[in-house]
Formats: C-alpha cells, sequence, structure tokens
C-alpha cells in the first residue's frame, strides 16, 4: 500500500538489515533530494506501539538525508514522505531484498551520464550542488566521461585500469588519445607516467624550471593552462612558444640591467652550454669590501635587541653575547660556546620545559635577523668597475627557476691590456637577447622559439639524408668515436652517443608527424621486422638479438647502422642560432641533404614568427612580389605568403605586380622551382669559404 506520511512519524527501523556505513554520504543524498525531490518511496512498517509511527526497513539513507535538510531548515515535520507500507513480518525480508537485488552502476556508465549532463548545458559548479559532491570531484568524472569511447570501453573491459585512464584526460583530442594509447600499447610501455609524458610534449609543467621562471607572467596574459586534475602538481603551460617568449624576454631585461650596472656584455642562455663556459676565460671577484664603521655600529645594535629579547625567555643562549645574560642560575652546565657568533640563530622550540615566546617576540627576532643578514651580505668580495668593464655575464635560469647569474667570463683572445671585452659567439645563446659585441647586431632575425623549430627540422632532413647513406654514416660514426674516445676531446661532433633517439621538439608541429619524421619511421620499422620477431625481446633475450644482428649482411649491417646513427644526431642553424659544424655542413653537401623537400615554411610554423622586414629582404624569389607585399599589412602578407609558397604553381603575374589583362599568366616555372626551393637563412647545407676555395681552384686549373 502506498502512502504519504510526516517525516515526523518516521524512524529508521532496527530491522532494517544494513548495518555498515548506514548513513555514508549522507550529504550527496541530501543534494540530490533538494534538487529533484525524493525519487523513491521508503519502505515502512506499522510501530506496534502507535498506529501513526512507522519504521523504515528500507531507505535508511533517503531518511537520513530528509532528517539533515530538516535539521538545515529547508523542510519541516510536516514534510510528506511517500511510503511503501508493507507488514511487520516482512520486514527483514523486504530491506535484504532492496539491498542485495541493487546493482551498481559501472563507473564508466557515471562517467557517461555525468558528461551527458555537461552537454545539456549544466556547469560543473550546478552539478556539484545539485549531487552534493566538491567540484573537483564533478571535474573529474566530467574528464573521465569525454574520453575516448574506445578507451572508455576498455576501461569497461578491464584492459586498462582507473590510473591510465586519468593520465589520457590530459588531453581533450580523442584522436591524440587513440594515437598515444596505440603507440604506447605497441611498445609495452602504457604506466600513467609515459601517457602523461607524451601527451604533455608541446607543454611546459608549472613544476620546471622554465615553468616556474615564466608562470606568473604567462598567467597574467591570459596564456592557455592546463590543469591535470588527477594529479596535485599537474598543472602545463599550454603555449610553449609563448613561455620561451617570455622568458627570453625576462632574460634580456635583467641582461639590459647588469650591462647598466657597468658589466662590458650580458648573454641570455636559456640552457647550460658545456662548449660556450670551456670557450671562456673565467675571472674571480678582485675586491673584498669591508663593513664601514656606521655599519658596523648598525649591526651591533641589531644584535643586542635580538639579545635582549631572547634573553627573557633563554638567558642560557645568550650568555656572554652582546645584550645577552650576564650569568645563569647553573653555570656549570653550559658549553663554551663563545666562538659561536654574536646572537644565537636558533634554538629549541621542542622543550616542554622552555618558556613559550609570544609570536609577537618571535616577528621582532626575525626581522632583527634578517636586518643583520642584510647588512652581513653586503661585505665580501666584488667585481670592480675596471674588471666589469672587460668581463661579461651569462643570464641563465636557476633550477629554483630564478635568474642564475654566471658573472666574469672573458673571451680568452678578446681582451688585451686597456681594451673592452666583446661578447662571445652566439653558440646556443638566445637571439633576442643583449648582445653587447661591436660586431654583432643585438638581435637576430629569429626568436629563440623559431631557432629552436628550424634546427628540428633542419636535423630530421640530415638524419634522413644520412640515413640513407650509409658509407657517410659510418665515416662519420668513426669519427665521433674517435673525437670522444680519444684525446681530442676538443673537437666537436654532432652526435649524442648516448644510446637513444635525440628527442626533437617543435612548438608548432609534431616532429613525429612530418614528411621526414614519417620516413624516418618508415625505415626503421623495416628494419625491426627483420631483426625482432613481433612479439619483440625480453630483456633477458640479449644474446638472441645479437645473433640476428650478426647473421645480417654487411650491406643491411651498413643500412641498420646508418638509420639507427643518424637518429642520434642533433644539428643547428649554420648562420642563426648556433655554431657552424664544418664537418655536419660538409656532410650535408656531400649527400645532398636539402630541408626543402621536407620543409615548407607556412604561416602558422614560419611567416607569422618573423618580422616583415625580414620577409622584404629575404623572398627576393618572388621577384616583384617584395614591392606587392611591402605596404601590406602584416595578417595580409603572411596569408598572401603561405598561398605562395604553398602553391606556387597557381601564382599569377598579375598577383606579384602590375600587368596587362592580355598579358596576364601564371609565373614562370623558374620561379617556381625558386619558390619551392627556398629556405630561410641558415637552413641550407653549405661548405665552408676554405673548402669552397679549394674547390674553385680544383675547377680553374682543370679549366
Amino acid at each position: 500500500m502506498k502512502k504519504s506520511i510526516a517525516l515526523s512519524n518516521l524512524r529508521r527501523s532496527e530491522r532494517n538489515v544494513r548495518k555498515t556505513y548506514p548513513f555514508a554520504d549522507v550529504q550527496s543524498m541530501a543534494a540530490d533530494i533538494r534538487a529533484r525531490g525524493l525519487l523513491q518511496n521508503l519502505i515502512v512498517i506499522p510501530t506496534r506501539d502507535d498506529d501513526d509511527t512507522f519504521e523504515v526497513v528500507g531507505g535508511g539513507r533517503r531518511l537520513a538525508a530528509l532528517e539533515l535538510l530538516r535539521t538545515k531548515g529547508e523542510i519541516d515535520g510536516t514534510y510528506a514522505v511517500d511510503c511503501a507500507v508493507r507488514e511487520a513480518d516482512e520486514a527483514e525480508e523486504v530491506s535484504l531484498a532492496e539491498n542485495v537485488q541493487r546493482v551498481n552502476m559501472t563507473p564508466v556508465d557515471e562517467y557517461r551520464a555525468f558528461a551527458a549532463l555537461l552537454e545539456q548545458g549544466k556547469t560543473a559548479e550546478n552539478i556539484a550542488i545539485r549531487f552534493g559532491l566538491p567540484v573537483r570531484a564533478v571535474q573529474q568524472r566530467l574528464k573521465l566521461g569525454r574520453l575516448s569511447p574506445r578507451l572508455l570501453d576498455l576501461f569497461r573491459d578491464g584492459k586498462i585500469d582507473k590510473e591510465v585512464c586519468e593520465a589520457f584526460t590530459l588531453s581533450d583530442d580523442h584522436a591524440i588519445q587513440e594515437r598515444v594509447y596505440d603507440a604506447l600499447k605497441q611498445s609495452h610501455s602504457l604506466p600513467p607516467y609515459h601517457i602523461r609524458k607524451e601527451l604533455a610534449q608541446e607543454r611546459v609543467p608549472v613544476t620546471s624550471k622554465l615553468g616556474t621562471f615564466v608562470r606568473a607572467d604567462y598567467v597574467a596574459k591570459g596564456l592557455p593552462v592546463t590543469e591535470d586534475l588527477f594529479k596535485e602538481d599537474g598543472t602545463y603551460l599550454d603555449d610553449r612558444t609563448a613561455a620561451l617568449e617570455i622568458a627570453t624576454e625576462k632574460l634580456r631585461r635583467e641582461c639590459d640591467r647588469l650591462v647598466a650596472e657597468g658589466w662590458a656584455w650580458a648573454k641570455p642562455m636559456l640552457e647550460y652550454d658545456h662548449a660556450v663556459f670551456a670557450s671562456m676565460r673565467s675571472t674571480r671577484p678582485d675586491q673584498e669590501r669591508q663593513l664601514t664603521a656606521d655599519q658596523e655600529d648598525e649591526r651591533l645594535a641589531l644584535v643586542v635587541a635580538h639579545n635582549e629579547i631572547l634573553s627573557r625567555y633563554h638567558p642560557e643562549l645568550t650568555v656572554g653575547r652582546p645584550g645577552g645574560a650576564a650569568s645563569v642560575e647553573d653555570d656549570a652546565e653550559l658549553e663554551d660556546d663563545e666562538d659561536e657568533g654574536d646572537y644565537e640563530e636558533s634554538f629549541d622550540e621542542g622543550d616542554e620545559d622552555a618558556p613559550e615566546i609570544p609570536q609577537e617576540d618571535l616577528d621582532r627576532m626575525a626581522e632583527l635577523k634578517r636586518l643583520i643578514a642584510r647588512i652581513d651580505a653586503s661585505k665580501g668580495r666584488f667585481y670592480s668597475a675596471e674588471l666589469k668593464a672587460k668581463a661579461g655575464v651569462f643570464v641563465l635560469i636557476g633550477s629554483d627557476g630564478d635568474f642564475d647569474l654566471r658573472e666574469g667570463y672573458i673571451a680568452p683572445d678578446a681582451v688585451g691590456e686597456g681594451e673592452a671585452a666583446n661578447a662571445p659567439s652566439a653558440g646556443t645563446l638566445m637571439q633576442t637577447g643583449s648582445d653587447r659585441s661591436a660586431s654583432k647586431p643585438a638581435r637576430g632575425p629569429y626568436t629563440a622559439a623559431l631557432v629552436t623549430d628550424l634546427e628540428a627540422h633542419r636535423t630530421q632532413a640530415f638524419q634522413l639524408a644520412l640515413a640513407q647513406e650509409p658509407q657517410y654514416a659510418k665515416s662519420y660514426l668513426i669519427y665521433t668515436l674517435w673525437v670522444k674516445l680519444s684525446m681530442r676531446c676538443n673537437m666537436a661532433a654532432a652526435s649524442n652517443l648516448s644510446g637513444h633517439f635525440e628527442r626533437l621538439s617543435g612548438s608548432v608541429v609534431k616532429m613525429g608527424e612530418t614528411p621526414a619524421g614519417a620516413a624516418l619511421a618508415k625505415l626503421l620499422d623495416a628494419f625491426k621486422s627483420m631483426i625482432e620477431p613481433e612479439d619483440g625481446y625480453s630483456g633477458r633475450e640479449a644474446l638472441p638479438l645479437f645473433r640476428t644482428i650478426h647473421s645480417l649482411s654487411d650491406a643491411d649491417k651498413d643500412a641498420v647502422l646508418a638509420v639507427l646513427f643518424a637518429q642520434t644526431i642533433s644539428v643547428s642553424l649554420s648562420e642563426h642560432g648556433g655554431k657552424r659544424d664544418d664537418v655536419v655542413e660538409h656532410i650535408g653537401t656531400e649527400i645532398g641533404c636539402d630541408p626543402a623537400r621536407t620543409w615548407r615554411p607556412t604561416a602558422p610554423e614560419f611567416w607569422s614568427r618573423v618580422s616583415k622586414g625580414f620577409v622584404l629582404d629575404e623572398v627576393a624569389v618572388v621577384g616583384k612580389g617584395v614591392q606587392t607585399l611591402a605596404p601590406a599589412k602584416k595578417a595580409q602578407m603572411v596569408s598572401t605568403l603561405d598561398r605562395w609558397f604553398g602553391s606556387p604553381d597557381a601564382i599569377m603575374l598579375s598577383e606579384l605586380g602590375p600587368v596587362a589583362a592580355a598579358a596576364d599568366a601564371p609565373i614562370s616555372q623558374d620561379m617556381v622551382a625558386g619558390i619551392q626551393q627556398w629556405l630561410p637563412p641558415g637552413m641550407a647545407f653549405a661548405a665552408g669559404e676554405e673548402e669552397s676555395s679549394l674547390v674553385t681552384g680544383a675547377d680553374e686549373e682543370a679549366a
């Protein structure tokens, strides 16, 4: 029988079979009733001694939630509760049936249901209020509910666990989620750490030194940030390019400040470069500063004030010190601490018998210590103005996310008596930094982020070309081993030779998806099928792997060596952003490496990231089109260049300048070829001047 019963006439029955956690999550249940009302009847039996009151044998949590709403004043005792009235002798059976026959919703269904609520226009805050859940808990369910359906199905079927799903929420793109899953599953490496690392390749963790260094400025600009809802320290800055540009600007401003202080030059450096530092001569501070009489007097007064406070509570710690206690009752127990300083740096607050120091006095003592430390910091060794005028400073990002200043560096061959220092060559230094050399401009044509991207594409083109030239790869491998393992350690080799592929990271495109990246992967996969069985080798099968490789023909060994070794190499721009490597440039020209075959400039990757002046100076390949571009706005110019360089054979003569209608036609094939082969300065591989002169001389002699 169904009946509406006043809340005040209901009470929980002792015959309810649920004894464990009978009131679990009542807050959530109360929120649900507040939002939607009571969706399910309570099951009650009449009490033995009162016809108006009933015992609840089914729905104890719902009753507790209603009582909670009553105590908050949201409903009162007259609130009508829909109930199903059963006979008293059915109490245990009904209660047991209600609990046993219930089938809990699977987590996947729950996540999808939450995501559906979001699609209906409800916010996470609305849902949290309705279900009585913390907002973060709702956001986590929503994130999981918006995972790729394929991943959710794998979770439902028990093929991946909840932690793996949580890691995949770092990306909202289903295609990316599935691609990363397939790649990691194939390599038998699917722990959450590897998933997050793969998905966050192009992002900057705020816990990294770069993230800490730029976070405040990055957030102030309103730039995109992603929070990993399942990790407390899992916040990422999404725009790596913007983060690098902010870091560059901060480093540059610090360089300007240092030069204003009198240093001959200051160079910003995103990462420590051992080769650059090894090429410089380090100097030490040449003067020592002592405290003045006034500073000594001020310091003594601060010490006395500190010890006077401390002596009120711990006189034994200040005996014999300025402003301290003259003596204590038990002098015999004091240790001889005359050499430990003029004030007590710390004391044991854990001693139960020690008097408690009021917070006001603790704060005052801490302030006095800070003032003393500030005075102490003004003494010590420092660089004189004369030495600063000859030396410079490298400005890096420290491990704590603050500036790391490396002072007092001089180029060995740049400074004579009375001469000013030249700034060091670019190396891996940031091109946007302050270069105080008389012979170099203060800024290069590329931002630091663009230098990194162009270097990545140039490297990939070199790797692909070298991977297909086994003889050059063998020669360069022997050269690398020789200079790294012999005594000729002052020579350079581009290979890291550390047993892993050089990881290339582009800020605009994923390097594994470029034409060169796909071609390299295809070359490697061909040898994987030849060397490894389908299920791979375990860590204990080293000998079978070696024997398989040893059984290859010499030609196959050469080919696989070339593919593997090529991918350990990283090259820089030959002119902008990196020190010239004559060996790499020579090999690049000899094997016909042409980055234009695998990379072309586009609006997002290149044109939007260089100045208008750079474009007008460097794209003479479009002929009269330069005059057409000159008066255009930057956005229009970028759009035009993106179209021209994307489809040069579609350019009409009239686009480049005035032409009679009858004479209008597509541009010449020579111009098309020129545009197709154009590369930004520094991208092409070119022989050195000495090598070029030797070739020219040989040609003339032959003539």
